[in-house]
């Protein structure tokens, strides 16, 4: 049996609308994975910029509490340093890398380091440290220029200045900080460190309250 004319067009246009909608439906899923692609890399650049990020250690200034290539989660979301806290920073001084240290003093603070003792005072009280590598026996170049100018004792300890912390390693006697660049501005801090994911063997918190211990940045690299 022979269609007409009539019918012929008819099927022909029933196969055109067919394709019309296979090639409608594939521009949507194209479209639809787009949009999903788009939204996921925003959620995850407001993530890692707002919320959190991830770093990777480099050095040996934070042992024995940090090691080489130890992967660390940051928190970034309204966060305030705390004594005891391990921080993330990026000191205008070197801005090539993130440095990792421990917040030892913040605003309205004082600091003394008696480095023939190797004790540390802050508000004039003496230090607990049970996570530092071994006793503080050096003070670095920006206490020594306080030193030298007259400004610098166990009677006259340096004051933390507002909106900045006091930042040491825990690997005393080798690590950058504080007592080589001075107080670190709170705007500079990137974000404290909250858990360690890597190696397997050591995954678990790094926060250390220092009102609990004392008497009283794949990812960034970061300095150790």
């Amino acid at each position: 049996m022979e269609l007409d004319k009539n019918d012929l067009n008819q099927e022909i246009n029933i196969i055109d609308d067919k394709e019309d909608k296979e090639k409608t439906n594939w521009k949507k899923e194209l479209f639809d994975w787009i949009v999903a692609i788009v939204l996921a890399v925003a959620v995850a650049l407001v993530v890692r910029n707002f919320v959190f990020t991830l770093v990777k250690v480099q050095g040996a200034s934070m042992e024995p509490s940090l090691h080489e290539n130890d992967r660390l989660f940051v928190n970034r979301l309204f966060y305030t340093p705390e004594k005891g806290d391990i921080v993330i920073f990026t000191p205008a001084s070197d801005p090539k890398r993130p440095y990792v240290k421990r917040v030892i003093a913040t605003e309205g603070d004082t600091v003394y380091i008696d480095e023939k003792e190797g004790k540390v005072y802050v508000n004039g009280e003496l230090l607990d440290e049970p996570y530092i590598n071994e006793k503080t026996h050096t003070v670095g170049s920006y206490i020594r220029n306080l030193m030298l100018a007259g400004k610098y004792g166990k009677d006259s300890p340096i004051v933390v200045p507002a909106g900045h912390i006091f930042a040491m390693g825990d690997n005393r006697n080798h690590s950058k900080d504080s007592r080589e660049i001075g107080p670190v501005p709170v705007e500079e801090i990137m974000g404290g460190a909250v858990f360690r994911f890597w190696p397997l063997d050591s995954i678990g918190t790094v926060h250390d309250d220092a009102e609990k211990v004392s008497l009283m940045n794949d990812a960034y690299l970061v300095c150790g």
